[in-house]
């Protein structure tokens, strides 16, 4: 139902931005031409020909605030499953030879400080955090993210 009202908004937005530029083609080509091409040159004619405009402008705000109540409405704003789904899959790059990553405010007594094997860390915990934060550790050989598999220490 949110993705419904999600697209009604949308689509009265829409409707709102055509008919603003159908009312600048109306007062002139160049205006039309402007508006169409030049995203600030709408809110020039906004101003200053205000009696024409107003009508697709007060629906261009109510589709946004159809879009704003939706959002408040469900505590925040969840884009259709189609986009967000394509963001899921992004892969973030971090550099190599970063200080960057040596520090976590959840773990503060742990320090990246070149260790890499599991031989070198005293607990499962800082292995996790070594792998999480630091960079060049060969301690997660199945890259599942769980440090240390075979070491029975831990």
């Amino acid at each position: 139902m949110a993705e419904i009202i999600f697209y009604v908004g949308l689509g009265i937005f829409i409707i709102g931005g055509i008919g603003l530029l159908i009312a600048a083609f109306r007062t002139g080509i160049l205006w039309g031409l402007a508006v169409l091409l030049i995203a600030p040159v709408s809110i020039i004619y906004l101003i200053v020909h205000w009696q024409d405009a107003k009508g697709p402008f007060k629906l261009q705000l109510l589709g946004i605030l159809v879009i704003l109540g939706l959002a408040y409405a469900n505590g925040g704003l969840e884009l259709p499953g189609s986009v967000s789904s394509s963001f899921s899959n992004l892969n973030v790059l971090r550099p190599e030879n970063s200080n960057f990553y040596s520090s976590n405010l959840s773990s503060p007594h742990f320090k990246c400080d070149g260790r890499q094997h599991c031989s070198q860390m005293t607990s499962r915990e800082e292995a996790v955090f070594f792998i999480r934060n630091c960079p060049n550790t060969k301690m997660d050989g199945d890259n599942d993210g769980v440090p240390c598999e075979n070491d029975s220490r831990f």
